[in-house]
């Protein structure tokens, strides 16, 4: 092998590493949704809902996990809750929601049935929200690091190979024939 080749196949080689290491956490990543309780929610009910965004879609396996952070943080602070109001069959929020989530603190959880999830602060009525949850996608997603790592493996093969099968390949070099070659004799 060549030192060029050598070379090449070692640049390709690196760029598969660092596409593993990079592709692989992203593969399996979830996102979290936030949704702030703004400054100023639990002031009145001219604050509603109180929730920001107040409606959310969640897809199971995808963003499934969401955070809520009590940012009313206005004057003394105000300590909010997230209790739900309904869910669906074999929701598993506990009815105690939340518990008291303190001005800066943050309350996470991770939905895993599908339906919709109604949700209010038990000590501000006109607080509201809705989580509606997905189920997963039955048809599975290649993720584009995939992709981009089936490639760099095809593109580094093609250079440690190519040099290799270049001599089979080539006129003449088959049993010592001349395929497709004109051959002059003598007589």
């Amino acid at each position: 092998m060549s030192r060029r080749v050598s070379v090449a196949a070692s640049i390709m080689g690196l760029f598969l590493i660092s596409g593993l290491t990079m592709a692989l956490p992203l593969a399996n990543a979830q996102s979290t949704v936030v949704v702030s309780i703004p400054s100023g929610a639990g002031s009145s009910a001219s604050a509603a809902p109180g929730y920001s965004p107040d409606s959310i879609t969640v897809v199971i396996g995808v963003n499934n996990t969401v955070m809520w952070t009590n940012n009313d943080t206005s004057g003394a602070g105000t300590s909010h809750t997230v209790i739900p109001k309904t869910q669906p069959a074999g929701g598993l929020m506990p009815s105690t929601g939340s518990g008291n989530i303190s001005p800066g603190a943050v309350y996470t959880f991770t939905f895993t049935v599908p339906g919709t999830y109604d949700y209010h602060c038990s000590y501000h009525s006109w607080m509201s929200g809705v989580v509606i949850v997905k189920a997963a996608s039955t048809v599975p997603e290649f993720p584009a690091a995939y992709l981009a790592l089936t490639l760099f493996a095809a593109i580094a093969a093609v250079i440690v190979v190519a040099p290799r099968l270049r001599p089979m390949l080539s006129p003449g070099s088959a049993s010592g024939t001349t395929r497709g070659r004109f051959v002059q004799t003598t007589t």
